[in-house]
């Protein structure tokens, strides 16, 4: 069996039965021998010649975690054989059509050098390995660690909402400084390491499954108690402006989060971050707490116009007034 260029650039994730599998999963049973030749297995589920659990048990397929399909487009979790470290594992494939992937890999290698990853204001997902995709063309597996939506479980207090904006601003201004764009700054681009808000090793998948899930593990703790680490994750549309003389213009509308210049041609992908951060802080933060007095006047000015618009560091750039 082998993998075609449009199975793995638009995986059919129609919902089957549980113990169907879709186009999109079957591509991971394809390369689960290879991952784990590399010392990653997957779960059960994406593995050769999986059979149902609750096939042998008698079980309601519901009360199986095998029976859910994690919808993996081009990431999903596994776990390091040799220390059974939780990873994600993400397919990085450069699409000419629409440039996605054309940096990402580089980017996520820079910033994970041992120089960018001491650096406290790096708030990028690192990439702690990567490797050829076989039968792929310049395609890569990247080895990240697994992390959770950043927003579950829900903010507890203005000390804790002002954290994460404070982490967020910090790595985009790291981001900046090194004169990289991430281009898709969106809630699902957003997580976090909450690992200590658990006193039990975190499941991919509890984050989506329903509440009847028996196994379902709730926080244990509370941010304000465990203080955690935010990350940007998913760098297929960021820009890294190595030359210095390079003008920081880009054109592309592939954002979740559009800031309007990028529906107009040419834009700048830096002003365009701090809109899409500050839509963020609009939408999904400012109605969660309307006490915070500091959240509506700095969204505003992240979402003005971009002429107007502030910006995370006073860059030096080649841009056309």
């Amino acid at each position: 069996m082998t993998v075609s260029y449009r199975a793995l650039r638009y995986p059919d994730v129609s919902s089957l039965a549980p113990e169907e599998l879709s186009e999109a999963e079957t591509n991971w049973v394809h390369f689960q021998p290879y991952l784990l030749s590399k010392g990653y297995q997957l779960r059960p589920r994406y593995r050769p010649g999986w059979q149902p659990s609750w096939k042998s048990t008698g079980a309601k397929p519901y009360d199986c975690e095998d029976s859910y399909d994690s919808l993996p487009l081009r990431a999903l979790d596994a776990v390091r054989v040799i220390d059974d470290l939780q990873v994600m594992i993400k397919m990085i494939i450069p699409y000419d059509d629409d440039q996605e992937g054309e940096d990402e890999l580089k980017i996520l290698e820079y910033l994970s050098s041992e120089q960018c990853a001491a650096d406290p204001a790096n708030h990028a997902v690192r990439c702690l390995e990567s490797f050829p995709m076989p039968e792929v063309e310049r395609g890569a597996f990247c080895v990240m660690p697994l992390l959770m939506v950043y927003n579950n479980p829900p903010f507890d207090s203005l000390g804790e909402i002002y954290d994460l904006l404070k982490q967020l601003f910090e790595g985009l201004q790291f981001l900046h400084k090194n004169n990289i764009a991430h281009c898709d700054i969106s809630p699902p681009n957003i997580m976090m390491d909450g690992r200590l808000l658990y006193d039990q090793p975190f499941n991919a998948n509890l984050q989506t499954l329903p509440s009847s899930y028996r196994k379902i593990a709730l926080p244990k703790y509370q941010r304000s108690q465990r203080p955690v680490r935010y990350y940007y994750i998913d760098f297929g549309y960021a820009k890294w402006f190595q030359d210095p003389t390079q003008t920081h213009v880009v054109q592309g509308i592939h954002a979740r989060e559009r800031a309007p210049e990028q529906l107009e041609g040419l834009y700048d992908p830096f002003k365009a971050d701090i809109y899409q951060l500050g839509a963020i802080m609009r939408r999904d933060l400012i109605p969660v707490d309307m006490y915070f007095p500091p959240l509506p006047p700095t969204a505003h000015l992240a979402t003005e116009l971009p002429f107007p618009r502030v910006t995370s560091s006073p860059r030096e750039t080649n841009d056309p007034p």
